[in-house]
């Protein structure tokens, strides 16, 4: 009977992340195909998967057009209103903040660091702003505290000589903290360095 309960487990393991991969994409084709589906269908277009290219096309399309110098100017005029809007400027704000800081010229989530509580205790955490302002203290840095198996987490500030940086890969570190510590890559003492800690 165990021998039976642990195939049937091991099965399970298997199947598991490919079914939740599959279900993410199908997920993702619904939302995406969706997005054009009534103008296509009204317009007697529509088949599955042209709301997906037509989507991808719109998407490239506002690209080519921020890329624009004219556009680019006429895009940040609207930006500027809808900033100014109640709310709906206070929701869009973050949520353009929050993308930006994954863009290639941000440092985003790209330095993972130790951050020793005492002698004992470490918490791993990603340095998110080291610039001093009204809400960063001198000599201090700005430190999200992800939490395991979900997205949800705690923005702390630190002093400097109390955070060390980890040499590994943003997806290394997200997966390991999102996995609360299952998904483990061992990371030699060479590898840990601070050089890239700010001055001050």
């Amino acid at each position: 009977m165990k021998k039976i309960i642990g195939i049937f487990l091991k099965g399970l393991l298997v199947l598991t992340p490919i079914v939740l991969t599959f279900y993410i994409l199908y997920k993702m084709f619904i939302v995406t195909d969706g997005l054009f589906k009534g103008i296509l269908e009204r317009e007697g277009l529509y088949f599955p998967g042209l709301g997906v290219i037509v989507t991808l096309a719109a998407i490239f399309l506002v690209g080519v057009l921020a890329s624009n110098w004219l556009t680019n100017k006429i895009l940040n005029y609207l930006e500027k209103v809808l900033i100014k809007v109640p709310l709906l400027g206070n929701i869009y704000g973050i949520i353009k903040d929050t993308v930006n800081s994954f863009s290639s010229n941000k440092k985003g989530f790209s330095r993972l660091v130790r951050v020793s509580l005492s002698e004992d205790i470490k918490l791993l955490g990603f340095i998110t702003n080291d610039e001093e302002s009204a809400f960063i203290p001198k000599g201090y840095v700005a430190v999200y505290l992800m939490q395991s198996m979900q997205w949800a987490g705690n923005l702390i500030l630190v002093p400097k000589d109390q955070v060390q940086l980890i040499d590994v890969s943003s997806e290394e570190a997200l997966k390991f903290i999102a996995s609360a510590g299952l998904l483990n890559k061992p990371v030699s003492p060479s590898n840990l360095k601070n050089s890239d800690l700010p001055n001050g």
